[in-house]
Formats: structure tokens, C-alpha cells, sequence
């Protein structure tokens, strides 16, 4: 294959198995061992004609729900205070940060019933930092939150609830779309 030919091909397989092509690059450079069977996924795909891998990309593409990943803003108050973030809806993964430097990390389901995305993160504190709850601890910690939303609209409440049983008011805009593999 030639070097671009491999690049879209990389990106390709990095759809298919729903990893990043960051992922996938790992892997050829056999800086991270490849899963058994993205490895057999991979040699099969690679014997293929650049016609047939299309139609593996088509089938991914009917397999996609309505969700619309992408990038959100949220804005959100607690009883001590405000603040706001971005997160980043990819293939049921979410991940980002907020202006005090707080992480998110977690998962998603969308429900195709009832248009509403289920969303599941872990909520990590750097130190010292004053969450809008009105707790603050020397050192990292965490709390679980749980959010439903609809992500096919362009902005609208969050339905959150926390592990530590404190209300939290929130918002969500969308931003864009995630760029495709390059």
C-alpha cells in the first residue's frame, strides 16, 4: 500500500473497531500489542479491495444510532457556585474538562425509544479545588454523576444526579461535530 492509501486505511480500521487512529498507530508500531481479534479483523481487511472496505464502512454507518456525537458546552450551578466545561460524545465514550481543570471521564448510552442520551462519568477533582457543591480536599477526588439529555437538539437542561445526593442545576449546547478520522 502507499503512504496514503495506509493513512486512509488506518483511519478506516480505527472506525471500524471504534478505537482512535492514535490507537491503531500504537499498534503498527507495535508500541501497544493489537486485541486477537482486531488483529484477524485487520489482515482480512487489508486482503481487501478499497471497494469491499467501503462496504464495511457503509455497514458501520447503518449500524450508528440518531445520537449526535460531538462537542457540548455545559454550564452548571450548585449551591456554592457556578461553572462550565466541554465534553466530547464519541461512539458511547465522554470525556473533558472544566475552567477549574476537573475531568470527566465515563460512558454513554442513547435510547432510541425516547431520544435521550444516558450518560454515566466519573467527576475527578484537582486538589484544593472549591467544587460547586462546597467541598474542597487537599488532595484528588471523585464523585459519580449520572445526566439524561437530548443530544439532536442544540441546547436544553441536563438531568443530573450525583453520589453524593447534592442538586446540581446544568445546561448543555452543542458545539460541532467531531471531525472524521484522519
Amino acid at each position: 500500500m502507499q503512504h496514503y492509501e495506509l493513512r486512509a486505511f488506518l483511519a478506516d480500521l480505527a472506525r471500524l473497531v471504534g478505537v482512535t487512529s492514535r490507537a491503531v498507530n500504537l499498534w503498527m508500531t507495535e508500541e501497544r500489542a493489537i486485541p486477537g481479534p482486531v488483529a484477524a479483523y485487520a489482515r482480512l481487511l487489508s486482503f481487501l479491495p478499497a471497494n469491499f472496505r467501503q462496504v464495511e464502512l457503509n455497514r458501520l454507518k447503518v449500524r450508528s444510532t440518531a445520537m449526535r456525537d460531538g462537542m457540548f458546552s455545559i454550564t452548571f450551578q450548585g449551591r456554592e457556585g457556578a461553572g462550565m466545561g466541554i465534553m466530547i460524545f464519541d461512539s458511547g465514550r465522554v470525556c473533558g474538562t472544566d475552567t477549574e481543570g476537573t475531568r470527566y471521564d465515563g460512558g454513554y448510552v442513547y435510547d432510541e425509544a425516547t431520544g435521550l442520551a444516558e450518560v454515566k462519568v466519573k467527576v475527578t477533582f484537582p486538589p484544593n479545588v472549591h467544587a460547586v457543591f462546597g467541598i474542597s480536599h487537599p488532595h484528588e477526588w471523585a464523585i459519580d454523576v449520572t445526566a439524561k439529555f437530548n443530544p439532536n437538539r442544540e441546547s436544553g437542561p441536563l438531568q443530573v444526579s450525583t453520589s453524593i445526593g447534592q442538586p446540581l442545576q446544568a445546561q448543555y449546547k452543542f458545539l460541532r461535530a467531531l471531525p472524521e478520522a484522519a
